[in-house]
Parts: C-alpha cells; structure tokens; sequence
C-alpha cells in the first residue's frame, strides 16, 4: 500500500527561516527504505521544490533550541497541515543555506544532541548538560545550576577564599541575569533586574545598584571603588562574615555574605519556579544556556595520538 513521504527543506536567510520548500513522494516501501529514498534525492528534489510561506518566520536559536526540547516540528507544522500529511508522517527534513544543502550529520527529530557529537568535534566528546540533567521529561535545573556555579562558591568560602568566592557569587549573578534576559541592557542592568525581580536584599540593607558597583570594582580591579563610587554617586559597600546583618564603618556598608548567598539562593527558587510557571522561558533557557561555559563541562579528546 504506497504513502506519501515528504522530502522538506528549511530555507534559511541571515539565520531565520521564512519559508520551507518541499516534494512530495508516494511510494510502497518500509520505513527505513523509504528514509534512505529521501536521503539520496536531497539534492534532485531541493531544484523542483515547491514553497510555503511560514505564517510565523523563527530563527536558528530558536529553531536548535527546540529541537533539543523535541519541540523543533512545531515550528512548521502548518506545512503538514496545508499538505494534508496526517499526524505522524515520514519526512527527512535538511537545511538549506543560500541555496546549497547543509548536511554534516543525520538524526531523528526530537534528538537533543545536536552539537557536541564526536563526528562534530573533532574526536573531542563532552557531556551535553541538557542530556545529562534530564530524567524523562524534567529538566533537573536546581542541580544543574549547583554544580556549574555554586559548587565552587561554596568551596571558596568554606575555605576562607572569601574576594574569591564573592566574585564568583557576583558573577553567578550576571551569568543567571543573561540566560533570563539575554545580552540587552538598558537604563537598569540586566545583573539588577535580575535582583529587583527575584531576590530581596532589604534584610542587609543594601540596593542592586549598590552591588553592582561593588561587582564592578570587585571583579575588574579587585577594589572597593568604582567609577560611579568614586564620583560619590553611588554609596560604598563591602562585606563582611559574621552574625551581623549589615553594619556601618568607616563610612562604609558592611553586609553579611551569608546573607547574600540566602537572598540570591532563595531568589534562584523563585527565578526557577517561573520555568515552572511558563514552560516557554525553557526555549530561551537552552538556547542561552549552550552559550555557557562551566568546570562541568570539559573536552575529552577521543583519539589516538600519533606516534614518531
């Protein structure tokens, strides 16, 4: 009994794709022979391909980041419906980049790893984090988000390595503050309104703006003073370690940094609460969050070295 199986492709301009083109095949064969069919006429069907407008254009980001969510069909799922394929047709599925087909590896749909394959990277292999904090359909955030930056805060600080572990908390900030809200500032820091949103500081009396100069001096010159400091625009701030909330010295704000990491760790629960609350965040999240780096993940080179 023949079916039509669907050659698609993915025109991509400038990184979005505004339309798809396709061929459509009827053919009486198994699955897998019907694959391989698709597979060897990319080249012959992409020339006599036929195009439908996407009503809604999406870009490569967004495109890689659900297909790691096993979300990528959903984005053109108005061709199989203007084509009247039914719900689970068979179809190979290539990008196509100013008019020439890009094919370096070939997976199923739904298959999350689409980047850090050995035959991708050079025989280098490196755990893939969506893959390795995921169990069934739950991505595992609280523990992702502990080994690749709290680990190393807690470290430092119970080894008295305290500038240390407070820059790394600070830069913690900004990096959480970039996977909510990507790398657009405006007249407030992304790192502030990351703070203003989900963690409360009034318990040590300081402002996100406070701490953010304090990050400023910190992490770019080990120091107390920025330029907005510096300028008494903004009030000096410090920390200290001990049972004291905040206190004043020297014309100085001490705030405890035990009490930082509490107000950003119970911030951290009320930012990951909202994934919870709208399952759509989690598109942005991958997309920004395989822009990262981390102590977590290392190349492992895989091949044989060569001998003289």
């Amino acid at each position: 009994m023949s079916e039509a199986i669907y050659n698609l492709f993915l025109m991509w301009e400038n990184f979005v794709c505004r339309s798809v083109r396709y061929v459509v095949h009827e053919v009486d064969m198994d699955d897998a022979s019907a694959l391989k069919f698709l597979q060897q006429r990319v080249p012959i069907d992409l020339n006599s391909s036929k195009a439908i407008q996407l009503t809604k254009p999406f870009t490569k980001e967004e495109f890689d980041a659900r297909t790691r969510l096993r979300q990528g069909e959903r984005l053109f799922d108005e061709v199989f419906i203007l084509l009247g394929a039914g719900q689970q047709p068979l179809f190979v599925l290539t990008p196509v980049v100013d008019g020439v087909p890009q094919v370096k590896f070939q997976s199923e749909m739904g298959d999350p790893d689409i980047y850090l394959r050995e035959d991708m990277t050079g025989d280098h292999k490196m755990d893939d984090w969506l893959i390795k904090y995921t169990t069934g359909n739950t991505i595992d955030l609280p523990s992702l988000i502990n080994d690749d930056y709290f680990l190393a805060i807690k470290q430092t600080f119970n080894a008295k390595h305290y500038v240390s572990s407070m820059k790394l908390l600070l830069s913690a900030i900004d990096s959480i503050a970039y996977i909510e809200y990507g790398d657009a500032n405006g007249k407030q820091t992304i790192f502030e309104k990351w703070l203003v949103t989900y963690a409360d500081l009034t318990a040590l009396s300081i402002t996100p703006q406070e701490l953010w100069e304090l990050r400023n001096g910190l992490l770019h010159m080990s120091n107390l003073h920025s330029r907005q400091v510096n300028k008494n625009a903004v009030r000096q701030i410090s920390f200290h370690v001990g049972a004291k909330p905040f206190y004043e010295r020297e014309g100085i704000h001490f705030f405890s940094f035990y009490g930082l990491i509490q107000a950003v760790t119970k911030g951290l629960g009320k930012w990951l609460q909202s994934y919870n609350d709208d399952r759509e965040k989690m598109v942005s999240f991958v997309s920004r969050y395989d822009k990262t780096i981390s102590d977590s993940r290392l190349a492992v080179y895989t091949g044989i070295a060569s001998q003289s």
